[in-house]
């Protein structure tokens, strides 16, 4: 796909109603979330946290997606891959600067090369207690990427094409010593799952692609 394909319809799906939920539960349906939130109980003091879904052009200017491959560390999303952004500091005023903060952090794209598009819907992660709020992006020109090396193992650019025609897979997961079926994103050898699959499969519903 390219990357003017993708400019074009952005003023359509900036207008466009959220599909949420029934987008989220093609990931994980609602019985294993309500599940996985029961064990975990009621949480009152959820950590703020906001990431960016990027699109941009790349090589013969194809639309592009940006991840991160997070760094393998003792906690619970070790070596996932997700979007760039993070928790909310005091010093942030909104959830959107948190974004475009943190994504500078971490890929080193600054924030006046990023123009929010639509804001996404929030995604729960009860193994964390982060409550994500995603935006949808683009950067008109191909960034120059800075890894965090600290929290980044890797940058990792995936054609838009393959993220919207790829047919789901399904994964086994394990929580609390039981097996959950749920689904993923397969790109080259790399699975997209849980919340970051999530948010990709608003993204690839508001772009017009069927799961």
């Amino acid at each position: 796909m390219k990357f003017e394909e993708v400019v074009h319809i952005i003023p359509e799906v900036s207008f466009k109603e959220l599909p949420g939920e029934p987008a989220h539960n093609r990931i994980m349906n609602k019985e294993v979330r309500q599940k996985i939130f029961q064990n975990y109980g009621h949480q009152h003091s959820y950590k703020d946290s906001a990431v960016i879904a990027l699109l941009y052009p790349g090589p013969q200017q194809q639309a592009q997606m940006l991840f991160i491959l997070r760094k393998s560390y003792d906690g619970h999303h070790s070596g996932q891959i997700a979007f760039p952004g993070g928790k909310k500091e005091p010093e942030d005023l909104s959830l959107r600067e948190t974004a475009l903060r943190e994504t500078f952090e971490e890929v080193g794209v600054k924030p006046n090369e990023i123009e929010i598009v639509k804001k996404l819907s929030e995604v729960f992660i009860p193994v964390s207690n982060y409550l994500v709020q995603p935006y949808l992006a683009v950067a008109q020109q191909t960034p120059l990427f800075i890894k965090d090396p600290v929290e980044v193992e890797e940058i990792l650019e995936f054609d838009l094409g393959k993220i919207l025609n790829n047919p789901l897979v399904k994964l086994q997961k394990n929580y609390f010593n039981q097996p959950y079926e749920i689904y993923a994103f397969q790109i080259d050898s790399y699975q997209i799952w849980g919340a970051t699959a999530m948010i990709l499969a608003e993204v690839r519903s508001l772009l017009g692609y069927s799961l």
